[in-house]
């Protein structure tokens, strides 16, 4: 997938201030998960709204975890960049351990699942590290499945949509494709 942007910089949208980035109770509401497309639309638009309120909430969430338990979020963090190259010249060195992927997928799928589970009971820290990326990243989800949006809000999406700016997050959810309005892409 191409992405084209038609401005000449990718920035980061306006910090929100915290009375509109938190606001007030009525400013939320329980999605109708019957519509998937409306909660898809106001969540895409509230991950550009609010992309840079989400950068920093999960900074500070993961901050908070590396503070409280550091051993465990750097030797997680270690562990599985060294399984990706280990299984990444493991697969791209051998032929057999290529053929025995194509061959046979499902029993691959099942060595690598007990591989993997050993090595989540053996290294607890893996798991506090997946859970110190998993937390910041469903607190930022439910924000912005709950978060009901403003006239600012679909103002600066539609300039989005129009490729008039570009933001990381909207650069995200393109690749992603997790754009909804359609109309707007073409």
């Amino acid at each position: 997938m191409k992405i084209q942007v038609m401005s000449d910089q990718v920035r980061f949208a306006a910090f929100r201030k915290l009375e509109d980035f938190v606001g007030k109770a009525e400013n939320y509401a329980i999605p109708n998960f019957s519509e998937l497309e409306r909660v898809n639309n106001r969540m895409s638009q509230n991950l550009l709204y609010y992309q840079t309120n989400y950068f920093v909430c999960f900074l500070a969430i993961f901050l908070l975890m590396s503070i409280i338990h550091p051993l465990q979020i750097f030797s997680g963090l270690f562990l599985i960049i060294g399984l990706c190259v280990v299984a990444n010249i493991m697969s791209n060195k051998s032929p057999e351990i290529q053929r025995f992927k194509k061959e046979r997928p499902f029993l691959n799928l099942i060595i690598v699942v007990f591989i993997s589970g050993f090595l989540f009971n053996l290294f607890g820290s893996l798991m506090i590290f997946l859970f110190s990326i998993c937390l910041p990243l469903s607190v930022i989800l439910i924000h912005a499945a709950l978060r009901l949006r403003n006239l600012n809000n679909k103002i600066e999406n539609k300039k989005e949509l129009l490729g008039l700016t570009k933001s990381p997050m909207g650069l995200l959810l393109e690749f992603l494709d997790f754009f909804v309005n359609e109309k707007l892409k073409e």
